[in-house]
């Protein structure tokens, strides 16, 4: 065990040496930052492979197309990182915050999924071929970046319908596929753009399957077969003064495993329609968005896992409907460059949990949950010498309602358990249900040039978060609880108030013709975290329901308490000749209980990379060693278990066969190590080879390869 750390141990503190060595920053921009505004500034980039898209090498990090879960591509940006359930159900943590703390945004649309338990998560809704790019704000989110950013803010840019000047039909895309070996995976997706003039269409296809992924010690982790198709296209039109389009997305996701939640995916289907535009209002410039999403989500317990007992069968029907907007307006003045906008959706929210051997079996887990969420704000930004500054301040509403629930159990034989269930169910029906949320971001963040290679940047922030439906309205003990996966069952709060996070972020930048370093320190202090604690005498009723229900001797329920999170993270690389570069990045992150003696649940440990790379005309190779320590600061109240550290060697090559053909290939854990990742939950599922509520392990080696063509 000690000589397996070491390799980890070593990067890692190499990281550490290198960020307090330099103590400087900057993101591979070449021109001057009083030209740039702070959200170009202090972002991450993920694009994807294409060809044509690696002209300058100026981007950070770069993402597979051929990659399930668009959440992987995360994995390369500092203080990131993915909370997986399963192949397809990656959730954003970003500083060690997750779930809807985070904004995950595609082209700007709020996307609300309908699972309850974040099967389909927002990152979910797009296949990785059709996005530009993923941008990850770094330190403090401006208030313009989404409407929920306390855990900072990710957008992801779709490709959109590009239109031609020419008089003759362009047509262009690309078409791809691809393999892996470990799981058996294949990838096949097809972009194509067809303009003429001021009119394009854009069209797409993505399918996506695998079979169970096996470990690095020869287990088979079971389920984690997944089948995905995705298929959408855009219209678009524009002239000299506006553009305008209109865009339409399907999901279908068929029989995939999440070994780390209660069930499994039976099917996600989804329907998405977007219409946006810009415009110019006399000297101010506009741009609109209005989007829709139909979602409807089955899972169960039985048919990707084994049950021996029909009568605990489980099928959950969860369906969400979502209506989005926003309007916002720029316009320069003398004072700087103000920016102004409306924004915000309408959520719907249902989940009815039946057994299929027992007709008479019904809980409705949610009964026409309304989450309604919209807000103002207004973003100035002005440069004042060599320092930029940029001021934002959001008012929010927040406004929730849940119709009446019900229940079969109520006329269960066994009385005692009819007996709990009835009160559970007067108890929510009886309360009052209506909830109003108002609070308000502010955002301040400046970058100053001190020297031609050097910059400092600062930021603060006041950032609110109103509680999530299923943390309100969860009203018997369930695993229902956004993908957090700790095997606990939960009760919703409804008169919990909103989280407020005091947040404050330093960083510098150096940037040179050959280097490039960016270290970052944070700190927030959270006062009234929503945070899972054991229930007390005032629940009595719901611990012995959870004991009856599923042996949970731990229930927990959502509750007001007091945090804080702190750390740095750092990205860097040196330019060694020509065609030889170092890069990387290193992440640590620390949470706590400021009320009692406790650790933040699944926060990720203290984590590196290191890449060598070679950068020929025709040919990219990247040698990468992730360097990941070991997490004993655990959550005791959700009886985290703690996880070892390790270390990866990955490599991967990129191939231009020609202007239109691309070839990359790569091995993922070249050594097949062994090891379990801190953010990859526990096995729910009996009868594997992995003991139930033991750490998953994570995929073993795996040789994978893409091939791309454009035309």
């Amino acid at each position: 065990m000690k000589s397996s750390l070491t390799p980890s141990a070593l990067v890692i503190k190499t990281c550490i040496f290198s960020s307090l060595l330099f103590s400087t920053v900057s993101y591979a921009q070449e021109s001057k930052k009083d030209e740039k505004s702070l959200n170009e500034l202090e972002v991450i980039t993920i694009t994807n492979q294409r060809h044509h898209g690696l002209e300058n090498n100026e981007n950070y990090a770069q993402g597979k197309t051929t990659e399930p879960d668009l959440a992987s591509w995360l994995a390369s940006v500092p203080g990131a990182n993915i909370n997986s359930n399963g192949p397809v159900t990656g959730i954003a943590q970003y500083r060690g915050l997750y779930g809807d703390r985070v904004s995950a945004t595609l082209d700007g649309h709020a996307l609300i999924g309908a699972g309850p338990n974040s099967m389909d998560t927002p990152l979910s809704y797009s296949t990785p071929l059709i996005v530009e790019s993923m941008t990850v704000y770094r330190g403090i989110a401006p208030v313009a970046a989404g409407i929920n950013t306390l855990g900072g803010a990710i957008d992801v840019k779709m490709r959109k319908a590009e239109p031609s000047s020419a008089n003759k039909l362009q047509v262009e895309g690309d078409l791809q596929i691809g393999y892996r070996s470990n799981n058996d995976a294949s990838t096949f997706s097809s972009v194509v753009n067809f303009a003429k003039k001021d009119l394009a269409l854009l069209a797409y296809a993505n399918i996506q399957s695998g079979s169970s992924m096996e470990s690095g010690d020869g287990k088979i982790i079971s389920p984690t077969d997944f089948e995905k198709r995705q298929f959408g296209g855009d219209l678009r039109f524009s002239d000299e003064n506006s553009t305008s389009g209109i865009s339409y997305h399907y999901t279908d996701t068929q029989n995939s495993g999440t070994p780390a939640l209660p069930m499994d995916i039976e099917y996600i289907f989804s329907h998405r329609v977007n219409i946006d535009g810009d415009l110019m209002l006399g000297q101010w410039q506009g741009q609109w968005m209005l989007g829709y999403l139909d979602a409807d989500h089955g899972m169960t317990n039985f048919a990707m896992r084994a049950n021996a007992d029909p009568e605990k069968y489980r099928r959950n029907n969860a369906t969400a409907t979502t209506l989005d907007f926003k309007f916002a307006v720029d316009r320069e003045f003398a004072f700087g460059e103000l920016s102004l906008g409306i924004d915000g959706y309408f959520a719907e929210h249902d989940s009815v949990i039946t057994n299929p051997n027992n007709g008479m079996f019904e809980v409705v887990n949610f009964n026409n949950v309304e989450d309604d969420r919209f807000g103002l704000y207004a973003q100035l930004q002005q440069h004042y010498g060599d320092t930029v500054v940029q001021v934002g301040a959001r008012l929010k509403k927040a406004q929730a309602n849940a119709y009446e629930i019900s229940t079969s159990m109520v006329m269960m034989r066994m009385q005692n358990m009819a007996n709990l269930a009835k009160g559970l169910r007067d108890d929510f029906n009886q309360a009052d249900r209506k909830i109003s949320d108002t609070n308000i971001d502010i955002a301040i963040s400046s970058d100053t040039k001190l020297t031609d290679t050097l910059s400092l940047y600062a930021g603060i922030g006041i950032k609110n978060r109103a509680p999530s439906y299923q943390e309100r309205y969860l009203w018997t003990p369930m695993e229902s609880t956004g993908g957090l996966a700790d095997g606990n069952t939960y009760i919703g709060n409804i008169n919990l108030k909103s989280e407020q996070a005091s947040q404050v972020d330093l960083g510098l930048t150096y940037q040179s013709e050959t280097a490039m370093f960016a270290p970052h320190i944070f700190y927030q202090r959270i006062d009234d975290y929503i945070q899972g604690t054991p229930l007390g005498m005032m629940d009595m009723s719901a611990k012995m329901m959870a004991n009856m229900m599923s042996g949970d001797t731990n229930p927990l329920k959502f509750t007001n308490v007091d945090a804080e999170l702190y750390g740095m993270d750092m990205n860097w690389n040196v330019q060694l000749n020509d065609a030889m570069q170092l890069s990387g990045i290193v992440s640590y992150v620390k949470g706590e209980r400021r009320d009692i003696d406790d650790f933040l649940y699944r926060i990720a440990p203290l984590n590196g990379q290191l890449t060598f790379s070679y950068l020929g005309e025709e040919l990219i190779t990247n040698i990468t060693l992730v360097a990941v320590s070991a997490q004993n600061n655990v959550a005791l109240t959700n009886e985290e278990q703690t996880t070892a550290g390790y270390g990866l060697l990955n490599l991967d090559v990129q191939y231009f066969i020609n202007g239109g053909l691309t070839l990359r290939a790569g091995v993922d854990n070249l050594l097949d190590r062994e090891y379990q990742n801190h953010l990859g939950g526990y096995n729910r599922v009996k009868e594997t080879e992995i003991p139930v509520m033991s750490r998953l392990p994570s995929e073993g080696v795996s040789a994978w390869a893409e091939v791309t063509y454009s035309f």
